[in-house]
């Protein structure tokens, strides 16, 4: 299995049943370069945009929560 590094989508192509979508990263120089390809199969491609849209909603609700929780923590400030 390969991983892809997304900085960016530069396109998204429908073609023959499938979803190509072209991703984008940040080169050594700072410059966008392309950085690899998502293919899925039409017919899941809403169920996976649907998990993926569940997922970083999670992932949100739980960094939200663990801010929260070390802002908690940190001692009170004290006036001079």
């Amino acid at each position: 299995m390969s991983m892809i590094m997304v900085d960016g989508i530069k396109d998204i192509v429908f073609h023959n049943g499938i979803v190509r979508i072209d991703c984008l990263a940040a080169g050594p120089n700072g410059e966008q370069r392309a950085s690899g390809t998502i293919v899925i199969p039409a017919n899941v491609t809403g169920p996976i945009l649907q998990s993926l849209a569940n997922a970083m909603q999670e992932l949100d609700k739980k960094i939200r929560e663990h801010a929260a929780e070390m802002a908690n923590k940190q001692p009170q400030g004290t006036a001079d």
